[in-house]
C-alpha cells in the first residue's frame, strides 16, 4: 500500500479522455513559467490559488503536457504534516524525473532524523535544503518545475513553511517552485513581491468563461448547451467546473436551473452552505438513487482517506468491500482506484468525502464517532500510529487520542516526527493534557531537543501539578515512574542551564527511587552524573557513572546512547592520560555513528579523535582530524557547532606550536560560532585559549580582558571543577607574564591541589612547571626542584607528555636554563633527552611547517621530537614506504619476513613513532581476533625481530617500540620523510614565487612517489596517512601542471593532469586542465572526448554530473564549432 500511494504523490495524474484545453490558462502558465529562454520574466514563485474544484490540477496537467518543460510532481496530503516527510517526498519527486540528482541527500536526511531525539537540531534541516539546493545546480542543468499541489493540507506545519522559505531565498533561476493550494499559503511574500520574483494565479483566472463551457459541451458531443445555459452556470457556479459537472447536463446528469436562484444572495457564505447543501442532495437523490446499499456502504467507508477492502470489511463489519468498491471505481462514481493486488487502495474524490462525512456526523453522530473510533483501534493494530490519531481527534476521544500519542512517542521520535507529536498535542484540550501527565512530559523532551530548557520546566512544572493534584486521573502503579521521568527531564533542563550540582542531587534523589528493572531510565540517570561529574572536575566518579550506563544500554548495542557514552569515556580517559582506553572508546565511539550513518556524531567523534593525539604530542595527525573534521563540518550538512570546536581546536594547536598568526583567526572565527550557535562551554573554552595567545604575543592586557568574559559556574567550597580550574590557570599564567610571582603562585596552587585531585595529568604538568618558574624566580630553589622532580616521575610512567613539557619550557626561558644545568635534574635531562648543558632545544620542538627549513641532511618522522633521522649518501638502512613497501640493510632487500603481518608491524611502529601496547597492535592488524591470537601476535613480533636481526624491536611489559637509531645509528633514510622535507622546501620556494626552484624541488618530489602509501596494507591503520600522502602528490602535480600553464608548455602540463587522473580518475579540476590543453592546443575532438570521459567517470564512480566550471568549458567548445 505504502509503495502504491507514493507513486501517486510523485507521479502526474493522467487526464481523461475528453478534455477542454484552456488556451487562455495556458498562456498564462507559459508566461509564468518559462522564464528567461524565451524573453520573458523568470518567477522563482508560480502561487496557483483557488477553492476546490477549480481545475487547478487538470490546467496544470495540460499546461505540462503541451510544455517542453519537466514537471517534478508532488501531492500532499495530512500525513507530509512534518519537514521529514516533506523533504523525503520532495526529493523522491524530483528525482522520479531526475535520476541521478542528489544521491547524498537521503544520507542526510537518515542522520538528521537519527539525532533529531538527542541533539540539537536548529541547523541541520536547513542545511539539508542548502543541500537540495546545490545539488539542483550541479545535478539539474536545463529548466524545470517543482509543483507542490494541495499545499493546504500541510500549511499549518510551521517547519515546513520554513524550509520553503530558505528554499525560496536561494532557489537557483532554472527552477520554479509552483504552489498548488486552497488556502492561502503561510510563506514569506513581502521580498518575492517587491523583488518581482512571485506571481500568482487566482480564481478569477480560473473560473471557466461561458465561451468554455459551451467548448466542453461541443467536445463531449451528448449534451449541448446554448449560449444562454452556458452563462446560466458560469453566473450560478461563478465558473466553478467541480460543481457545474457535478449539478448540470455537462456531467452527465440533468441540469438544475432552480440554482440560479442564489446566485444574487448577498451573504456568500451562507449560499456556499446552500449550494453544498443543494449539490449534496442531488448527489443522493440522483447518482445513488438507485445504489443504495453503495452509498450507505461509501458513507461510512468515506472516513478512511484510503479505502482499503480489507480494511473496510473489518471496519463496518461486512465481507463485500471489495464488490462495493470495485462497482464504485467502475461506474465512475468518484471512487479512484491506486495500485494493483495487494496494494490495493481506492480514494473517494475529497469533495464527495467531506460531504458524505458531514452528513455522517450530523445524522448519526454515534455511528460516526463509533467508526473513527474503531478505525483508530485498526490503525493502532497495525502501529499506524498518524491514522490512529487522526481517527481518534475526528472523534473527539481525547482519552483515546492522549493513550495512543503516549504509546506512539519512542516510534515518532525515532522516526524523526517530533514535530507531529507536538501538532497532536496541542490540539487537545488543557484538561485531557492535565489529565495525563505523560502528555506534559513529552511535550516538555521536545522542547529539550530543541534546547528550550525555559520552555521545558514551565511544561514540567504543569505536569508536577497534575501528577500530586490529580492522583486520580493517574494510574497509582504510574504515579512513581512519572515523577522520576520528570525529575529527569528536569535534571536535563538543568544541565542545559549549567546546574551541574543540582543536577547530581536530583539524580542521587532519583536513584533511591527507581526500581531495579527501569534499565533505560538508570542508564539515562548515569548517564546525567557522569556527565555532571566530569565537568566538575571528578573523573573518577564520572568514568565509573559512564561505564554503568554502558553497562545497562549494553557495552556492543549499536545506538545513539551507546555512542554518546563511548564517546564521553574517550574525553575523560583522555583528560587523565590514559591514552589506550580513550583510542579503544573514541574507535567504538565513532563506529558506532559509522554503522548509524549519523554524520553528526562521525564528526564530533573526530574532533575528539584530534584532541587526543594532540594530548599525545601527536600534533600532525590532530591536525589532520582537526582540518578532517571542519571539512565535513562546511560540506553538505553545514553543521555550525562542529565546525566552531574544529577552528578553536585548530587554533589551540597552532597556538602550542607557537604558530600565534594562524592561531588567532581560528580561535577568533570559532568564537564568533560559538556565540552564534549558544555553547557556553565552546564559548568559555574559545575565550581561555584566545587570552592565552595574547599572553604569548606580549599582551597580558587584552588577556586579562577577554578572561574576564568567561561566565563559568563557581563551584562550591575550595575543590574547584574543571572549568574553573581551566579558567585559573589561564589567570595564573597570565599574573606569571606579568612578573608578579606572588599572585601567580597563589592562584595556581589553588589549581594545583584541584588538578591533582581530578588526575587531570595535561593541565597538571602545566601548573607544575608554572609554579616551578614563579618559585625560581622567588629564590624558592628547592620547592621549584620539587614540583620538577614531581614532573619526573610523571615521564617514568606516562612518556607521551615529553613533548608537551618541552614545549612548555620552551615558553620559560629561565626554567629551561634551570633544567638544563642542575645537577638535580639529571634524570629529568635524560627523560626529555636534554643530555649536556651545550645542547639547545631540538629542532623538532619548534614545528613551523609553513617555514620549514631547507637543509637535505636531516628529516623528522611524524612529529616527535625524539625521532630524528639524519641521512647521508650511504644509508645502511633504506626504507621505503611510497608504492610497494620495502626494507633494505647494507644494500641487502629483506625478502624473507615468515610473516606478512610482520613487515606490516615494522611499518605501524615506524608511523606511529612511540611506544605502542600490544592490544593497540593486535586491534590495528587483526581485524577478526580468534583463541590463537596471542600466539600468532607473538610469532609476529618474533620473526620481525629475526628480519632485523635481532635487533630495533624494543618492548618493556606490554608495550614495543621500533627504535632504528640504537642499531643504525644516523644512517637511516626513510622515503616518506623525505618527500615530506622536499614538500616543505617546495612551500618556501612558491612563498617566494620562485618557479625554477618550485618546478625541480616538485620534479624530485614526483620521483620520489613510487604510489600510494604501503599499498599493499589493507587494515585501517594506514588509511589516514595513504590519504595525506596521495593527497599531497596529486598537490604536487596539480602544481606543476599550473606552472607548465603559465610557462604555455602545454604538453607537459597535459602530462601532469594526466598522472592526476591515473590516481583520481573523478578530480575534476585534471580534467578540464586536460580539456582547458587540448583546446589550447586545437585538439577539439580530444577535449569533446575528455569531456566525454569525465562525465562517464563521475556518473559511474559517484552517480553525479560534471561541476559548473566543465559544463561551461563544454558549452563553450559547442558554441564554437
Amino acid at each position: 500500500m505504502s509503495i502504491a500511494r507514493d507513486m501517486k504523490k510523485i507521479t502526474c495524474p493522467a487526464l481523461p479522455a475528453t478534455v477542454l484545453s484552456r488556451q487562455a490558462l495556458i498562456v498564462r502558465f507559459r508566461e509564468a513559467i518559462v522564464g528567461p529562454t524565451e524573453g520573458l520574466p523568470h518567477y522563482k514563485l508560480v502561487l496557483v490559488h483557488a477553492p476546490a474544484g477549480y481545475g487547478k490540477t487538470t490546467g496544470l496537467v495540460d499546461f505540462a503536457r503541451s510544455s517542453q518543460i519537466e514537471f517534478c510532481w508532488y501531492f500532499m496530503d495530512s500525513t507530509d504534516v512534518d519537514k521529514n516527510a516533506f523533504l523525503r517526498t520532495l526529493i523522491a519527486s524530483i528525482r522520479f524525473r531526475f535520476p541521478q540528482f542528489g544521491q547524498e541527500l537521503d544520507a542526510l536526511l537518515d542522520a538528521a532524523i537519527a539525532v533529531e531525539t538527542e541533539r540539537l537540531t536548529t541547523f541541520q534541516y536547513e542545511a539539508i535544503i542548502d543541500a537540495l539546493i546545490s545539488a539542483i545546480e550541479t545535478d539539474i542543468t536545463e529548466r524545470f518545475v517543482i509543483a507542490l499541489c494541495n499545499y493546504q493540507e500541510i500549511n499549518t506545519c510551521q517547519a515546513v513553511n520554513e524550509l520553503m522559505n530558505r528554499l525560496l531565498r536561494k532557489l537557483p533561476e532554472h527552477c520554479v517552485l509552483l504552489v498548488e493550494s486552497r488556502a492561502t499559503p503561510d510563506i514569506e511574500f513581502a521580498h518575492l513581491i517587491a523583488n518581482r520574483e512571485m506571481i500568482g494565479i487566482g480564481r478569477t483566472m480560473l473560473q471557466f468563461t461561458a465561451s468554455e463551457i459551451m467548448d466542453l459541451s461541443l467536445m463531449q458531443g451528448e449534451v449541448q448547451l446554448n449560449e444562454v445555459e452556458a452563462e446560466q452556470l458560469t453566473a450560478s457556479f461563478e465558473g466553478w467546473i467541480m460543481g457545474i459537472l457535478l449539478g448540470s447536463r455537462l456531467g452527465g446528469v440533468p441540469f438544475v436551473p432552480q440554482w440560479n436562484h442564489y446566485v444574487h444572495a448577498s451573504d456568500k457564505s451562507q449560499q456556499v452552505q446552500l449550494e453544498r447543501h443543494l449539490l449534496f442532495s442531488y448527489m443522493v437523490n440522483e447518482v445513488f438513487e438507485r445504489n443504495p446499499d453503495v452509498y450507505a456502504f461509501l458513507k461510512e467507508a468515506s472516513i478512511l482517506h484510503e479505502m482499503v477492502p480489507d480494511v473496510c470489511d473489518t471496519l463496518l463489519d461486512i465481507r463485500n468491500a471489495q464488490e462495493h468498491l470495485n462497482y464504485l471505481e467502475q461506474n465512475g462514481l468518484f471512487v479512484t482506484r491506486i495500485g494493483e493486488g495487494q496494494q490495493t487502495m481506492y480514494i473517494c474524490h475529497p469533495v464527495l468525502r467531506e460531504l458524505l462525512c458531514q452528513d455522517l456526523h450530523q445524522q448519526s453522530p454515534e455511528r460516526f464517532v463509533k467508526l473513527h473510533q474503531r478505525a483508530a483501534e485498526l490503525m493502532r493494530a497495525n502501529n499506524d500510529y498518524k491514522k490512529a490519531v487522526h481517527h481518534a481527534l475526528e472523534a473527539s476521544a481525547d482519552d483515546i487520542a492522549a493513550r495512543l500519542i503516549i504509546d506512539s512517542e519512542e516510534q515518532m521520535l525515532s522516526q524523526g516526527h517530533a514535530e507531529t507529536l507536538v501538532h497532536w498535542i496541542d490540539r487537545l484540550p488543557a484538561i485531557t493534557t492535565a489529565c495525563h501527565p505523560r502528555l506534559l512530559l513529552i511535550r516538555a523532551n521536545i522542547y529539550l531537543i530543541i534546547g528550550d530548557h525555559t520552555g521545558a520546566l514551565a511544561l514540567l512544572d504543569a505536569a508536577s501539578e497534575a501528577i500530586v493534584n490529580r492522583p486520580t486521573m493517574v494510574d497509582a502503579e504510574d504515579n512513581v515512574l512519572l515523577q522520576i521521568e520528570r525529575t529527569i527531564l528536569v535534571s536535563k533542563a538543568l544541565f542545559q542551564r549549567g546546574d551541574y550540582r543540582q543536577v547530581i542531587e536530583l539524580c542521587e534523589h532519583i536513584q533511591q527511587h527507581l526500581p531495579a528493572d527501569e534499565v533505560k531510565l538508570g542508564a539515562d540517570v548515569h548517564r546525567l552524573l557522569g556527565v555532571c561529574a566530569n565537568v566538575l572536575g571528578d573523573f573518577t566518579r564520572g568514568i565509573v557513572q559512564l561505564q554503568k550506563a554502558l553497562q545497562l544500554w549494553g557495552r556492543h548495542t549499536v545506538n545513539r546512547q551507546t555512542a554518546e557514552v563511548q564517546a564521553l569515556l574517550a574525553s575523560a580517559y583522555s583528560l587523565l592520560g590514559n591514552f589506550a582506553l580513550a583510542e579503544h572508546h573514541i574507535a567504538r565511539a565513532i563506529t558506532c555513528w559509522n554503522q548509524l550513518h549519523d554524520e553528526w556524531g562521525k564528526i564530533n567523534d573526530t574532533l575528539r579523535l584530534g584532541l587526543i593525539k594532540q594530548r599525545q604530542g601527536a600534533f600532525l595527525d590532530a591536525e589532520a582530524a582537526f582540518n578532517q573534521g571542519l571539512a565535513l563540518a562546511r560540506g553538505p550538512i553545514h553543521f555550525q557547532r562542529a565546525e566552531a570546536y574544529a577552528l578553536v581546536d585548530l587554533g589551540e594547536l597552532y597556538q602550542e606550536q607557537a604558530l600565534y598568526e594562524r592561531s588567532l583567526p581560528m580561535i577568533e572565527d570559532g568564537l564568533a560560532l560559538a556565540r552564534r550557535v549558544k555553547d557556553r562551554y565552546l564559548v568559555n573554552f574559545a575565550l581561555c585559549i584566545l587570552a592565552m595567545t595574547y599572553v604569548y604575543m606580549g599582551d597580558a592586557a587584552t588577556a586579562l580582558l577577554l578572561l574576564s568574559e568567561v561566565d563559568i559556574q563557581k563551584s562550591q567550597g575550595e575543590m574547584l571543577g574543571y572549568e574553573q580550574a581551566a579558567r585559573e590557570l589561564v589567570y595564573g599564567t597570565i599574573l606569571l607574564h606579568q612578573r608578579h610571582y606572588e599572585d601567580a603562585c597563589s592562584h595556581l596552587r589553588k589549581v594545583e591541589v584541584s588538578l591533582q585531585k581530578m588526575g587531570i595529568k595535561r593541565e597538571y604538568i602545566q601548573v607544575l612547571l608554572r609554579i616551578a618558574s614563579c618559585l625560581l624566580a622567588q629564590g624558592e630553589t628547592q620547592e621549584c626542584m620539587r614540583r620538577l622532580e614531581e614532573i619526573t616521575d610523571i615521564l617514568t610512567t606516562q612518556s607521551d607528555y615529553e613533548y608537551f613539557i618541552l614545549i612548555e619550557l620552551r615558553r620559560q626561558h629561565r626554567l629551561l636554563q634551570t633544567v638544563m644545568t642542575h645537577p638535580e635534574l639529571a634524570r629529568l635531562r635524560a627523560q626529555l633527552h636534554l643530555e649536556t648543558e651545550q645542547e639547545s632545544l631540538p629542532p623538532a620542538i619548534i614545528v613551523k611547517p609553513e617555514k620549514a627549513s631547507k637543509p637535505k641532511s636531516t628529516v623528522t618522522v611524524k612529529d616527535q621530537p625524539k625521532v630524528e633521522i639524519l641521512l647521508n649518501d650511504q644509508p645502511k638502512i633504506a626504507i621505503c614506504a611510497l608504492g610497494e613497501p620495502s626494507v633494505i640493510i647494507e644494500a641487502r632487500p629483506i625478502t624473507r619476513w615468515r610473516m606478512a603481518r610482520s613487515m606490516e608491524l615494522f611499518f605501524l611502529l615506524l608511523d606511529n613513532g612511540r611506544p605502542m601496547r600490544k592490544e593497540q597492535i593486535i586491534s590495528a592488524l587483526w581485524s577478526e581476533l580468534d583463541d590463537q591470537i596471542n600466539q600468532t601476535f607473538h610469532s609476529t613480533v618474533y620473526y620481525l625481530r629475526k628480519a632485523l636481526e635481532g635487533h630495533c624491536i624494543a618492548s618493556q611489559g606490554s608495550t614495543y617500540t621500533l627504535d632504528l637509531a640504537s642499531y643504525f645509528g644516523e644512517n637511516i633514510t626513510y622515503d616518506v620523510t623525505t618527500f615530506l622535507n622536499y614538500q616543505s622546501q617546495a612551500k618556501e620556494a612558491m612563498s617566494q614565487e620562485d618557479d625554477n626552484a618550485t618546478k625541480e624541488i616538485l620534479l624530485t618530489m614526483v620521483d620520489l612517489y613510487k604510489g600510494d602509501y604501503a599499498q599493499s596494507f589493507y587494515n585501517d591503520w594506514c588509511t589516514f596517512r595513504r590519504d595525506e600522502l596521495r593527497n599531497a602528490y596529486l598537490d604536487v602535480r596539480r602544481e606543476l601542471a599550473h606552472i607548465a600553464w603559465n610557462q604555455e608548455q602545454y604538453d607537459e602540463c597535459t602530462t601532469h593532469w594526466q598522472y592526476a587522473l591515473a590516481v583520481d580518475d573523478c578530480l575534476e579540476e585534471a580534467h578540464h586542465g586536460l580539456m582547458r590543453c587540448y583546446i589550447r592546443e586545437g585538439k577539439r575532438g580530444l577535449a569533446l572526448r575528455q569531456y566525454q570521459r569525465c562525465r562517464d567517470t563521475l556518473q559511474r564512480e559517484l552517480t553525479a554530473q560534471p561541476g559548473r566550471a566543465v559544463q561551461s568549458l563544454y558549452q563553450r567548445i559547442m558554441s564554437q564549432s
